[in-house]
């Protein structure tokens, strides 16, 4: 009895252990400049993309463990990882965050303000 428990214990730890897909150690492989077939020939598929009008991003990121149970969140991934596109090929990676997001439509927004109050003095002289 205690054979079988120790090979099922361990079949299903082995099991578990062989999904994971290092993100940080195939990054390595990334450059500047790469397009789409290049990075899924590095990387693999995506787990999700995110587009707007100014790029494209593929996230990538493995299920986390509590305990025993696999949890697929992106947000409660571990080892999420960001590759950013910009017409097609690489401009960046990494773990960029909604915060980066944020701080790149508040730089939007801004410069925006700045086209709209520069066109307004043109105008008004």
């Amino acid at each position: 009895m205690f054979k079988w428990l120790a090979v099922v214990m361990l079949s299903v730890f082995m099991v578990g252990c062989a999904a994971r897909v290092d993100y940080n150690r195939k990054s390595i492989d990334l450059a500047i400049g790469m397009n789409k077939s290049e990075v899924r020939a590095v990387m693999g598929e995506p787990r999700r993309t995110d587009v707007n009008e100014d790029r494209e991003r593929w996230i990538f990121w493995n299920p986390a463990i509590i305990g025993f149970t696999p949890i697929d969140n992106e947000t409660l991934a571990q080892d999420r990882l960001v590759v950013t596109f910009v017409e097609g090929k690489v401009t960046r990676w990494g773990n960029q965050t909604y915060m980066d997001d944020a701080a790149e439509i508040s730089r939007k927004a801004m410069e925006n303000s700045m086209t709209l109050i520069k066109e307004t003095q043109k105008t008004a002289q």
